[in-house]
Parts: C-alpha cells; structure tokens; sequence
C-alpha cells in the first residue's frame, strides 16, 4: 500500500531530510491508522536512515505482531539485527524466509541470500559463507560487492588461487571501488601475482601517500615488476599505435572546434615541457602570430620519424628522434598542420582520467590541426578539428557502438548539443583557449582509435541536428545509467532550473503517484534490479545499474578527518530529489556535525574512491559497545542522473523506441532542430 494523499506530509518531511519530524509523524499516523503496515515498515526504515537500528528492529516486530508472515517485515528485522551485531539472531530471523524468497523474486533471493552470507562471515563460518556467495553470484552474476565478497570467504576458508580470481575479476567489474584494493592487493602479492599486486599497490600508494607499510611494499614490488615486464616477450598489446590516413566525415565543414588535450577532471590544461608525436604523413610547424613556416616534417610523406616537440627558456624546439636533428622554433606560439586532411597525428604520453580512479597515459592520434600554447615554463596543446569528425571520437568514447542504432543517433544528437552549448553559450574553457577539453568534464574525447563504423554513422545520419528549446541550444547532459529515475536540474545545488532538464521516471510500468516516492519503493528499489529501461539487460552490467560500497568506520574516519567532527557515528542523508538522489548529507561525529551539499561533492566525500551516483541508502553497523565498524551504501545509478540515461536509451531503443522519442523522453518540451 503507498501512502493515501493525507499522508503527503511524510513524503515532504522524508525528501526534505526532517526525518525527525517525519518520525513522530508516523508515530501520530500509526495510532490513528494502526491496520497500516507500511506505516510501521516506513518508520523502520526512517530509523535505519538515522542509524538507530536497535529501535528500527522494535518496528519491525511491532509490523510482525501485526502481520505475522510479512517478508518485508521479517528481512528488515533480521537486516536490522545484522546492523546491530546479533549476527546469530538474524540467521535465526532469516532462515525461515529462504525457500519463501525462491517463490518470491530474484530480487527478493538475492536480498536474502546476502544477508545470510553476511552473518556467516561474521561468526566465521567461511566455508557456509562461500556456498551463499556461490549461489549469490549465480542468481545475480559479474556484481562486483558480491564477487569482492566471495573472494574475502575463499580468501578466509584458504581457496587462495580461488580468491584471487575473484578478487580480480570484482575490481574489472568496478574500478571505482577502492575497497577492493585494499582487500585484492595482499592476496595478490602471497599468490605470487606480482604483476597485479603492483598495480594494484600503485593505485592504493597513490590514495594513501603516508602509509609506511604501503610504501615499503610498492617499492618492493616496483623493482620485481620492472624486472618482470623486461623478461617478458613483447606481446600484441605492448605494439605502439601508428598514426594512419582516415576517410573524412561526411557532413564535416561547418563548423570548427577546438578541443584542449591532456587535461584533468576539472577540464583545466595540464601543462607539458614535452610530448612526442608521429604524423602520418607530411606536417609543418607554423608560427601562430604570423603564419610563417617554422618546420616541415616526414618530407617523404611517411609516417617513419618519431619527433619530439619541446619547450626550454622560453622558445619552441622540435627533434627529430629518428635522425636526432634538433630545430630550434622560436619563442611565440607555433601550429601544426598536416599536409592533408587524411593525415593524423599521434601524440605519446596523453593524460587520461587524471584525478580518477582509471588515471593512466597513452598514446593517441587524431584529426585536424594542432596549436602549442606556452604557458610558464610548459605549453598547452589545443586540437583544431571539424565538428562532426570531433563528434565520430566522442560518440564511441561515450556509449558503447554495440548499442541500437537508435540510442546512438540520440547520443549523437545530445553531444552536438552539449558541444555547442559549452561553445558557444556558456564558453566553458575560453579562458584557456580552447571550447571544450578531452574528458568528462566536457564529453570525452579519445581521437581516431576510438571511432567506429556504427558510431560514425549515428554521427552521419544526424548531421547538424540538435536538440533546442524555444530555438536554444540545450545542454544535452547525459550520464550512464539514472538509476530507474533521473533527477531535474533544480534537484542539485548549484545547477540552476533548466525547464526541460526534468526528473523523468524510466519505470517500465508506473504505480500510482504515491507508490513510486515512498520510501519505501526507495529502500526497495536501489536493492533490486528494478523493472526499469536502465535495468541490467543485454550490454547494461549488473554493476552499472546497481552498486553497494561497503567502508570501515576505520577509512571513513580518515577521509572525514577534515570536516573536524571527529570519529564518523552517523551518516544522514537528508534532502533528497524525488528520484531518490541525495543532495544534502550529514555526518554526526563525536565532536559535532557537519552538512553537506552538492551532489559531486558528495559521491567524492568518502574513502579513496568517489560513489558511483548519490542515489543511496546509507545503512550503519555497529560493534557490540555500540560504535559503528562499518558504514554501508546500497546504490542505483552511475553518474549524475540529469537528462539522457544512456542505459535508458539503450533499453528504449531495444523495445522499438526512435532517437526522436528519446530525446522527447528525456528532454521536457525540448525538440529537434537543425544548426543554422
């Protein structure tokens, strides 16, 4: 039963983060009303949500006495003594709901079978833990918590070659999860991995910079590695990338513009004193400020010469690595054009993800022309590149290109869109002179060795469209996967109040108004696979849809520690949008409390590694002294959930969907125009 229109203050209390006040409303409700059981099962969770699980327990034996039978009731109860630490008496409260939970649902097996293994891993029974967790895995199978979970059984019952496995195929499934590392990474060094064990160590001494014991380790393992890599054979993946002759795009001309390269997440230039490219044919080096030619390179019209382009005291040189000849190119700003259009130049060493859990470097070759800016002592580089053939790298480097050919005409209309509005609207970068830069924080952007056929011609077919609303460019935002709900621009702090950037539900089938914003289908629904278009089906991962981190009160401390309110004791989500998203949160600790806002401030707030999404339930367990050991996050969602889910658009396309009713889908009183 959802809550009857009389009761809309609790919804309002609840989104509003008064749980408080929402508390002795239900408590008020539940006299008047005492046949309402999702009554008594709201208050549970609103309990759970402050952290007293000792009180939600009582609710639940009351919602108990008052249905006898009740699975929600009886999962919540046994899930509450968990968070309490009477571990025991949940696997008693559990087991008569095991078979039940067949019947049920997967989603409702998959919540049971959880908790059990849960409950043996803390009394030590690791091998009855590990059997769950292979049953787990089974029902709901790639779902990194429950593989990293099943690798710390094997790992405790002795399965070591077992665990690594699991361990390593948890942290593929999600790189953001730094619990993970910290759990894999000692497992791999005993099971004589070493080449995992390094990189897994890397990543964790670049998050945890003054730990002793890390650090003695990493430095151990980086002499093995370096010693490991020299004695192994060259393999296909260790070949260099060449840059190639390409095709143009077609539609390309239009419109040109200028992409900042190896940037970090806040889009800002990174800044370089070299960088090394290969062009794939004949190039020349220009000075900006005149147009005079400085240099011309590969006079054969080959791509044999390596070259390295450098800035020392102020002035611009370039080497050519193959015949070591050095030029010098003067001081100003200099430009590199290839001789032809098919031309493509790779450049070595391009940041990647930098201040991300995935940051690496690599080589990568694109379109187009390329500016060298100084600045300081360094130089920026700035691609100069026609829209569409900017937008046949974007496209695959933003959505899979085995997606429906439908999703992917809608993406491509989104990014032209959000292209052109961070261009020409809000000149996002111009300060650095560029339009956009070449990651997330403006779309990413990969160059040649990314684009595909399907992709490019997503881009062909809907040449100069884009989405406008009253003749505007919009800001197409996109993100992964919504979570089963987007949230509306005005739900985030800080984002303003677009008109068609609405919270739009990608329900499949909807209840009445009620039902879908009660807490209760909340609590129910990040738990579950969801009958959504985002669920997890086909090419959308179990993990992208769903996610739970799971972080000791030991790291949350650490992570807080400046906020200045001491050891972490709760974690409050407070107000949240309609689609479950949080955009407040408070951290009570043990010398005050803290209120946070913004919804990427949040996903960034805890441990080493951000949150998928801020779509989430917060639960907390405690010792028997009553301190909290761990701080639980169960999620939907990954990214921030504004405008087009692309896992959405995924699941739409494959029920028939066009591009054009996704975009009207996601995009309130937004339409499709054409560029002038």
């Amino acid at each position: 039963m959802g809550l009857s229109a009389d009761d809309g203050d609790v919804l309002t209390m609840y989104y509003g983060g008064m749980h408080e006040n929402a508390l002795a409303r239900l408590d008020a409700l539940i006299k008047r009303k005492p046949d309402r059981l999702d009554l008594i099962l709201m208050k549970g969770h609103v309990l759970r949500q402050l952290g007293d699980s000792a009180g939600a327990a009582g609710a639940y034996v009351q919602a108990m006495k008052r249905e006898p039978g009740n699975f929600s009731a009886g999962y919540y109860y046994a899930f509450s003594r968990y968070l309490n630490g009477e571990y025991r008496d949940s696997l008693e409260a559990l087991a008569p709901l095991l078979k039940e939970s067949v019947k049920k649902s997967v989603d409702s097996q998959r919540s049971v079978l959880l908790l059990k293994a849960l409950d043996e891993m803390e009394i030590k029974n690791y091998a009855e833990a590990a059997d769950t967790l292979a049953k787990l895995n089974a029902v709901f199978p790639d779902f990194s918590p429950y593989l990293h979970l099943y690798a710390r059984a094997l790992e405790k019952k002795g399965n070591i070659a077992g665990a690594r496995e699991a361990y390593l195929k948890a942290y593929k499934n999600d790189t953001s999860n730094f619990e993970i590392l910290l759990d894999a990474a000692p497992l791999l060094l005993k099971s004589g991995d070493i080449e995992n064990a390094y990189k897994y160590y890397k990543r964790i001494s670049e998050k945890i910079k003054n730990d002793y014991e890390i650090k003695k380790i990493y430095g151990e393992l980086s002499g093995l590695y370096r010693k490991l890599m020299a004695e192994k054979p060259p393999s296909a993946h260790s070949k260099q990338p060449e840059p190639r002759k390409v095709s143009a795009v077609e539609g390309a001309g239009g419109h040109e513009v200028l992409i900042g390269l190896n940037t970090n997440e806040k889009g800002e230039p990174l800044g370089l004193s070299s960088i090394k490219l290969k062009s794939s044919g004949r190039f020349s080096i220009y000075a900006d400020k005149n147009g005079k030619r400085l240099f011309t390179g590969n006079d054969s019209n080959t791509n044999e010469n390596e070259y390295e382009l450098y800035f020392k005291k102020g002035e611009f040189h370039i080497t050519n690595n193959t015949s070591k000849r050095s030029f010098r190119l003067g001081r100003g700003n200099v430009f590199l054009k290839p001789a032809a259009a098919a031309d493509t130049v790779l450049f070595k060493g391009v940041r990647v993800g930098a201040g991300s859990p995935w940051e690496s470097s690599e080589a990568r070759y694109y379109r187009g022309g390329f500016k060298f800016i100084a600045k300081g002592v360094n130089f920026n580089i700035i691609n100069k590149v026609e829209l569409e053939s900017y937008l046949a790298s974007v496209l695959p480097s933003e959505m899979p290109p085995k997606f429906p050919k439908e999703a992917l005409m809608a993406q491509a209309i989104c990014a032209r869109s959000e292209a052109l509005y961070k261009k020409n609207v809000i000149k996002r970068h111009s300060k650095y002179g560029y339009d956009l830069c070449d990651d997330q924080h403006c779309q990413m952007y990969r160059g040649v060795s990314w684009e595909s056929p399907a992709a490019t011609d997503a881009v062909v077919k809907t040449a100069g469209k884009i989405i406008t609303y009253k003749d505007k460019v919009c800001d197409a935002i996109y993100s992964d996967n919504c979570g089963g709900h987007t949230q509306s621009s005005a739900d985030i702090s800080g984002w303003g109040d677009a008109k068609y950037l609405r919270s739009v539900s990608n329900l499949r089938r909807e209840g009445n108004g009620h039902d879908i914003f009660s807490p209760l289908f909340l609590e129910r629904f990040v738990a579950s696979a969801g009958d959504s278009y985002c669920r997890a089906s086909g090419a959308i991962k179990n993990y992208q849809s769903r996610w739970i981190r799971k972080i000791d009160a030991k790291f949350m401390n650490e992570s807080l520690r400046d906020l200045g309110v001491g050891d972490v004791l709760r974690v409050i989500p407070r107000r949240r949008a309609f689609s479950g998203h949080v955009d407040s949160l408070e951290i009570v600790g043990s010398k005050g409390k803290k209120v946070i806002k913004n919804e990427l401030k949040i996903r960034r707030l805890f441990s080493y590694s951000p949150l998928r999404s801020s779509k989430f339930i917060v639960e907390t367990a405690y010792d028997k002294k009553g301190k909290p050991r761990f701080f639980m996050f169960i999620g939907a969602g990954f990214g921030h959930g504004v405008g087009m889910c692309q896992s959405g658009a995924y699941g739409m396309a494959g029920e028939g969907k066009k591009h054009a009713d996704i975009i009207k889908h996601y995009f309130s009183g937004a339409k499709i125009s054409t560029i002038n």
